[in-house]
C-alpha cells in the first residue's frame, strides 16, 4: 500500500459509494478505513429495519476483513445536518404486540452488539440530531467526534413513551455516568456537543461544520495506525466487565409495560398527525 496520504472523505465521495438497503446506507472504502453513511436525509436519516439488517451484515463481514483497521459511521446532510433522528416512525407504529416489540428490540440490539463487538475501532461522526437509535449507535462506538450542530439524547418521555433496555442504559452510563443518563431521559431535552464534551463522551468537537469530516478522517487514520490487538483486546475486556454487572438484570416486563400501553400507541398516532401526545400512565 502506498504511503501517500489519502484525501479526506467528503459527502460527494460517500454518495458515490456502494448503496445498501435500497440506498438507505452508503458504503465507502478509503484505504484502511471503512465508511458507512446513513442516507435518508429527508427523514433526518431515521433508521429502518432494512438499514438495521444491512448494518449487521456489514459488521459481520468487517469482522473477518483484516485489511480494515477502523470504521466510521456518519449521516448524509439534507436541508440540515443529521446523524440519525431515531427509529423510523412507521416501524415504531408497527409495534402492536409483545412479539413485535421483542422482535424490534432484538433487531436493534443485534446492530449495537455487532457494532461494539467489532475487533476494529469505530468512530461515530455526529452532526445535527443524534437521537434514540442514533444515540444508541453512537454510544456503541469506541470514539465519538461531533460537529457544533450536534444534539444528542432520548426525548422518549415526551415523544413515544417507550423505555430503553438494561443493556442500553449500561452503555449510556458507561459513556456519561448514571446521573446524566437519568437526567437525559427525565428532562427529555437534547444535549449539545459542548455538554457531551464536558461529560467526557466526545473525543472532540470540530471548530465548524466545514472542518468536521476532514477532522474525522484524520482521527480514523490515527486509530488505524495503532496496534490492532491492543485496541480489540481493550474493547472486549471493557465490554465483558460491563456485561458482568448486568447479567442478572431482567428488563422484559418493564419494556412490555411501555410498548403495550395505550400511551405508546396514542403517542405514535399523535406524532403522525403532528399533535402533542397526552400521557396518562396507562
Amino acid at each position: 500500500m502506498s504511503d501517500m496520504p489519502l484525501p479526506p472523505v467528503n459527502e460527494r465521495m460517500l454518495k458515490a459509494g456502494n448503496k445498501l438497503a435500497g440506498g438507505e446506507i452508503l458504503r465507502l472504502r478509503n484505504g484502511r478505513i471503512e465508511w458507512l453513511a446513513f442516507n435518508r436525509p429527508e427523514s433526518l436519516n431515521a433508521m429502518t429495519s432494512a438499514m438495521e439488517a444491512a448494518m449487521v451484515d456489514v459488521f459481520q463481514e468487517l469482522e473477518n476483513d483484516t485489511s480494515v483497521r477502523a470504521l466510521v459511521l456518519t449521516g448524509i446532510t439534507g436541508k440540515k445536518p443529521s446523524f440519525m433522528a431515531g427509529a423510523d416512525m412507521g416501524d415504531l407504529g408497527a409495534v402492536t404486540s409483545p412479539e413485535a416489540a421483542l422482535a424490534a428490540e432484538t433487531q436493534a440490539e443485534a446492530v449495537t452488539t455487532a457494532l461494539e463487538s467489532l475487533r476494529v475501532p469505530s468512530v461515530a461522526a455526529m452532526s445535527g440530531p443524534c437521537v434514540g437509535m442514533g444515540a444508541l449507535i453512537a454510544a456503541s462506538c469506541d470514539v465519538r467526534v461531533a460537529a457544533p450542530s450536534l444534539r444528542f439524547g432520548f426525548p422518549i418521555a415526551r415523544t413515544v413513551g417507550n423505555c430503553l433496555s438494561a443493556l442500553n442504559f449500561a452503555r449510556l452510563m458507561a459513556m456519561v455516568g448514571p446521573a446524566r443518563t437519568k437526567e437525559m431521559v427525565f428532562s427529555a431535552q437534547l444535549l449539545s456537543a459542548e455538554s457531551l464534551l464536558s461529560a467526557g463522551a466526545l473525543r472532540e468537537v470540530s471548530t465548524d461544520e466545514a472542518t468536521f469530516l476532514p477532522r474525522v478522517h484524520d482521527i480514523a487514520e490515527e486509530l488505524a495506525a495503532l496496534a490492532p490487538l491492543t485496541l480489540s483486546g481493550t474493547k472486549r475486556l471493557l465490554n465483558r466487565m460491563r456485561d458482568a454487572t448486568i447479567s442478572s438484570v431482567k428488563d422484559e416486563d418493564v419494556l412490555m409495560n411501555c410498548y403495550m400501553s395505550r400511551d405508546y400507541q396514542a403517542a405514535i398516532e399523535a406524532f403522525t398527525t403532528r399533535q402533542k401526545p397526552e400521557f396518562e400512565g396507562q
